[in-house]
């Protein structure tokens, strides 16, 4: 008896977990369990493992069936991965080194930190979370940048000439009784109109969006960042940042297909980061790009003094 209800209690509890990922449609926390399913994809493995291991006669094939509907979701990140499109490097062709780090308002080591990003080589990187204790850090990016773009708490750092810049902003200008509308809810969101070295332009974004849940501004922020940049040329847009939205979750499909670019960041963990954790479980740091950029490179780059590791992306014109 006692057996069996070792055996229950796991099985009740992911048969839940794998019921959640696949409701994850219906309501957004459903699709918070999917933020997080590299977690109950090894509980899945590890709880189908041992009840092999003890032999137990009946709960090895629900157990099988559970562990199956928890990992279908995310398979699609893998294989969408290793099916991606690369670029084989070209001396001839337009090519960028961008990257993006969250910062951490808490940053434990600020100049290790910058010292890492600088050694990044990027010739355009974003910031978020560029405040409180990364201040020092920040600081002394910005005097190795020649440009930046700054709005609240997010930089926008380049090597090349910023044309203009400024906010990511909702649609009109409104005077608010207490909550802000949700069709006026924008992210912290910097952007620059950037000329490339043969004299034309891309327009580059640095994002910070809210978590997904409880409530829905993470929602409301998606929508009113699509709705500014949609208004803007995408063919050569480069929108980076923490967008607090990990495969496989509707929130961070729903995110590409809004902006309408593609996202080159795939199955690529970038979060937490940390001196107890020797890799990333989640991949919520993104750099999406327009169509005339192909990917040749993209991967995390070392811990810094964040929570979050940094992304850096090689970049080339088609």
């Amino acid at each position: 008896m006692r057996l069996s209800s070792l055996v229950f209690l796991p099985l009740a509890g992911l048969a839940g977990v794998a019921a959640a990922l696949w409701l994850a449609p219906v309501w957004r926390g459903f699709d918070a369990f999917r933020q997080l399913w590299p977690l109950w994809a090894v509980l899945a493995l590890i709880a189908l493992a041992a009840i092999v291991l003890i032999r137990h006669r009946t709960a090895p094939g629900p157990m099988a069936i559970i562990a199956l509907l928890i990992w279908l979701p995310g398979l699609g990140e893998p294989v969408r991965r290793l099916t991606a499109e690369r670029a084989a490097p070209s001396d001839t062709a337009l090519t960028l080194r961008v990257a993006t780090q969250n910062m951490w308002v808490r940053n434990t080591a600020p100049d290790a930190t910058a010292g890492t990003l600088l050694a990044l080589d990027a010739d355009i990187l974003t910031l978020q979370e560029a405040g409180a204790n990364a201040q020092p850090a920040r600081d002394r990016l910005e005097q190795a940048y020649p440009f930046v773009a700054r709005c609240r708490s997010t930089r926008i750092l380049s090597r090349l000439e910023i044309l203009e810049s400024g906010c990511v902003l909702p649609p009109d200008p409104a005077v608010f009784r207490s909550a802000i509308p949700c069709d006026r809810e924008v992210p912290p969101a910097s952007w620059a109109r950037i000329r490339l070295p043969d004299g034309s332009d891309t327009l580059v974004a640095s994002v910070h969006l809210t978590w997904p849940f409880p409530g829905a501004t993470q929602d409301c922020q998606r929508g009113g960042l699509a709705r500014f940049l949609g208004a803007l040329p995408a063919e050569r847009m480069i929108v980076m940042g923490d967008f607090n939205a990990a495969a496989p979750s509707y929130a961070l499909s729903r995110l590409e297909r809004d902006l309408g670019l593609d996202r080159r960041t795939l199955a690529l963990p970038s979060f937490p980061s940390g001196r107890l954790v020797p890799e990333p479980v989640l991949g919520i740091d993104h750099i999406f790009a327009g169509e005339a950029w192909q990917t040749v490179s993209v991967e995390t780059g070392p811990q810094t003094g964040s929570d979050h590791r940094p992304v850096v992306a090689t970049l080339q014109l088609r």
